[in-house]
């Protein structure tokens, strides 16, 4: 399998995964006004890692 192909399952793995994430979290907080720990900083870099592979 060749690296470009990896690279970009890779990429659309890392992007699905944020925005299931941040899709997630952006439900929790509007049903909870609660002060938990926020997972969307880690949302926001699963896409840009999967955004910055994806260019390379």
């Amino acid at each position: 399998m060749p690296m470009q192909v990896i690279r970009r399952i890779v990429a659309g793995a890392l992007l699905f995964c944020g925005a299931l994430l941040g899709a997630r979290e952006l439900q929790r907080q509007a049903s909870s006004r609660s002060a938990k720990k926020s997972l969307m900083g880690l949302a926001l870099a699963l896409c840009a890692v999967g955004v910055l592979i994806s260019q390379t």
